[in-house]
């Protein structure tokens, strides 16, 4: 006979009681009504001046989203879920659309920066090793690297409604796979950032780097990051006071201004380093870019969001990456 999982013991049974213990605590809390969920906040230290407006903000954003754009106005411990003195629910919905206007705000700088690696890699590459380079094995750092990426463009190629690439299968047979021009054009950020980190280094993966006035390694390191970054505003993650889990690598030169002063290092995994680096890598793509201006705007618009959770120094404004 099939064993039951979880196992069925009998209630308050000593069994029952050290599996459960064993399996970690059973999780007992209910859902809350829009009316429930205002009262436990009142309850706790939250000041909310229009019930009316907070139900509105409820019904159309959850509360478990909301909950991370309050965390920081709980004392310590946070566990005890107390918020400090002037905790206001207008401060958490203030910090929440500064979150999302931040996130729009990046993912159109980070579509730019995917089309311009995109078009580096495929016309350097392209030039120096021909059409279809990305099926050369000897051009990886390790050849299941190539396979892998083949894997990739070809599960692409099955799933796309493209028409660039209908009319190829259509008219072509030989090579199967199109040319990279069109190959590449159906992968991610994600899966484009994999490929130049797994490529070898040789002229045209320099090229590519010295484009955006970076070393290669640099490169590698920041477009994981941007990767990351780009995901997260596509899910509609918060990034304000986010810790990135892969922080980008600071170069210790650059052919173009970078920081000068950089945050301390337990804030260098947040997002005023990203902020730099997408500042950084627009400076070769779109040199005129008014990134900077609207990023400075967002914060004077919002003056009581706490940057200094983001990694921003105090004397952020001062630098010449910001300024020139």
């Amino acid at each position: 006979m099939q064993q039951q999982y979880p196992p069925r013991f009998p209630q308050n049974s000593a069994p029952r009681r050290v599996f459960l213990f064993i399996m970690g605590m059973k999780f007992e809390k209910k859902a809350l009504t829009i009316p429930e969920q205002i009262a436990l906040l009142e309850s706790r230290g939250m000041v909310i001046e229009d019930k009316a407006k907070a139900a509105h903000y409820l019904t159309n954003i959850s509360y478990y989203r909301l909950s991370a754009y309050w965390y920081t106005f709980l004392e310590n411990p946070k566990e005890n879920h107390k918020f400090i003195k002037g905790a206001t629910f207008q401060k958490t919905i203030d910090t929440y659309v500064f979150d999302r206007k931040l996130r729009l705000l990046i993912f159109d700088e980070i579509e730019r920066i995917e089309i311009a690696l995109r078009t580096q890699i495929i016309y350097h590459f392209c030039h120096e090793h021909g059409k279809n380079w990305y099926e050369e094995k000897h051009l990886f750092r390790q050849p299941e690297y190539c396979f892998k990426f083949l894997v990739i463009v070809q599960d692409e190629m099955k799933r796309t409604n493209e028409v660039f690439i209908r009319h190829y299968n259509h008219k072509y047979s030989d090579p199967i796979f199109p040319p990279a021009w069109m190959a590449l054009e159906l992968v991610s950020i994600g899966q484009l950032s994999t490929l130049y980190k797994n490529l070898r280094m040789g002229n045209a993966k320099k090229q590519v780097a010295a484009h955006f006035n970076i070393h290669e390694n640099v490169l590698t390191s920041w477009l994981e990051t941007l990767s990351y970054i780009r995901n997260a505003c596509a899910h509609h993650s918060r990034l304000w006071n986010r810790k990135i889990p892969k922080s980008p690598m600071l170069p210790e030169t650059t052919k173009d201004t970078w920081l000068k002063n950089l945050p301390e290092p337990e804030y260098r995994n947040r997002m005023y380093v990203v902020l730099a680096t997408i500042t950084y890598l627009l400076k070769s793509i779109v040199p005129d870019s008014n990134f900077k201006t609207k990023l400075a705007s967002l914060i004077t618009e919002y003056p009581d969001i706490p940057i200094a959770y983001m990694g921003f120094p105090k004397e952020w404004k001062n630098e010449d990456l910001w300024n020139k």
